[in-house]
């Protein structure tokens, strides 16, 4: 089914969410209701049946290419990390990101929270108005658990980013009453762990053909995982084991670690959940094409051509995190022929055009699952076990107690090279202290930029956009030590 997604920026948040979902869902649903007049979609009256509520999560999944695929969301959650750096030539408000330099205005942090919001919008009319569609229960059922995982994982990235969010659990429909307070981080947890306990006592573990039944879908293993990698985030090390636990055994590790992200090569046996894009419906991967140096691009063949300014680029801490022998270092990096230069080569389709790179966003992968499990019991026999288990695929010796350094630092540095450029790396920081944290950073920035910045405990949240504060009349605050 084509879904045509149609983006704008707006200084009105609440009224791009309606505008937003509205035109996705009259994009997609004139084959199944003629409305008059075309351009209009009645809210009282969609969702009415279980087609409709299909259509409803099919809108919900295709909004998070905006998030998953966007440069926007890439450079706050990856260049924030040791992994990534921005080019000292770029626009000031990119390279803020990198320098913890933020303002509350900077267009990057709200077009990251934007569609986030969209996203929640487009869940939260499948949550509401789906339970009262009637036909096929078990279908309806379904979809509303998948949209409330997508709620559940998009208000996982927004409170581990900006801390205390509004949290809106119904869908934007009344101009007039569209503003709503900050809710505590704590509530918000408690919010995305009842979504997914919903989820999972609904989800199937798997899809396979039919109407409506994709593979792809959100399974109960992707709610369990999500659940875990939640209660691990937030220091409840015991309830994401027991998450967790209940994943192990039902995926596998690839053979081959590059076939993770190989073109075409989706939902593998280690995937548990993906973002789709399909160029051949005009919703192709085009984020990868930043990443390339055109001189590599042009020297590759691959059509959809590369980036003249390589905005960002793997950091020296990065590359040098990759121990002899590693084989996923050729999987992630490669060199620029022309000046030498790493670029990240991780999600490149080499036979990409004009539509984008045939590629996947893996959100959810089983080496994620055997890390956290590994993270969240601690130091011991089968911790070690789970982390050489990754690391064997990698052609990597193992290791154990006896290995120099503690057990946090050499799982997170496991992690750091398993996950390179996955949008992962900042989190797994912000599991650390925070004192650690502004360490890591401030070395990391003296490397690449050849000073100390001063980061402080409340740059680890980025600012609430400013438009957002604006419009609510203080209703909406900001973070403490913005200004």
């Amino acid at each position: 089914m084509k879904i045509k997604y149609i983006y704008k920026n707006a200084i009105n948040l609440t009224l791009y969410f309606v505008l937003t979902a509205t035109v996705l869902l009259i994009s997609s649903c004139k084959k199944f209701i003629d409305l008059t007049p075309l351009d209009r979609v009645d809210a009282t009256t969609f969702f009415a049946n279980a087609d409709q509520v299909v259509i409803g999560v099919n809108g919900a999944y295709a909004s998070q290419r905006g998030i998953f695929g966007g440069g926007s969301p890439y450079m706050i959650i990856e260049t924030r990390s040791d992994n990534v750096a921005m080019i000292a030539t770029e626009q000031a408000e990119r390279i803020e990101h990198d320098t913890f330099e933020e303002s509350t205005g900077n267009l990057n942090v709200l077009n990251t929270w934007t569609p986030m919001y969209v996203t929640i919008n487009l869940a939260n009319s499948v949550i509401v108005k789906g339970a009262n569609a009637t036909g096929d229960a078990t279908t309806i059922n379904r979809c509303i658990a998948e949209a409330k995982f997508i709620r559940a994982l998009t208000y996982f990235q927004l409170t581990t980013l900006w801390g205390d969010v509004p949290l809106r659990l119904t869908p934007t429909v009344d101009f007039t009453k569209t503003v709503i307070a900050r809710s505590p981080k704590s509530a918000v947890y408690d919010q995305i762990k009842k979504d997914l306990n919903d989820a999972i006592g609904v989800l199937p573990t798997s899809y396979s053909g039919g109407s409506g039944s994709e593979k792809g879908r959100a399974t109960k293993y992707a709610a369990l995982t999500l659940l875990g990698k939640v209660e691990l985030q937030f220091g409840n090390k015991a309830a994401a084991a027991t998450a967790l636990r209940q994943v192990m055994g039902n995926y596998s590790l690839l053979n081959n670690y590059s076939g993770i992200w190989a073109a075409g090569n989706k939902n593998t046996a280690e995937s548990i959940f993906e973002v789709n894009f399909l160029p051949d419906n005009q919703t192709g991967f085009s984020l990868p094409s930043t990443f390339i140096p055109a001189s590599e691009a042009a020297r590759l063949g691959i059509k959809a051509g590369g980036s003249s300014l390589l905005t960002e680029f793997p950091t020296k801490d990065i590359m040098d995190a990759f121990e002899p022998g590693d084989l996923r270092k050729a999987s992630s990096v490669s060199i620029s022929v022309a000046d030498g230069q790493a670029y990240i080569s991780k999600f490149m389709d080499l036979n990409a055009a004009s539509g984008g790179h045939n590629i996947n966003w893996v959100v959810l992968r089983y080496a994620d699952v055997l890390l956290m499990l590994a993270e969240a019991i601690g130091e011991g026999s089968e911790a070690y076990s789970l982390i050489n288990h990754v690391r064997e695929r990698a052609g990597l010796p193992d290791i154990n107690a006896n290995t120099p350094g503690t057990f946090t630092s050499k799982l997170q540095h496991e992690r750091q090279v398993e996950f390179a450029f996955e949008m992962q790396r900042w989190f797994d920081l912000l599991r650390l202290p925070q004192q650690d944290v502004i360490n890591i950073m401030q070395a990391d920035l003296l490397r690449e930029r050849g000073k100390t910045y001063n980061i402080a405990a409340f740059h680890l949240i980025y600012p609430i956009p400013l438009p957002e504060v604006q419009i609510s009349n203080g209703v909406v605050t900001q973070n403490p030590g913005y200004n």
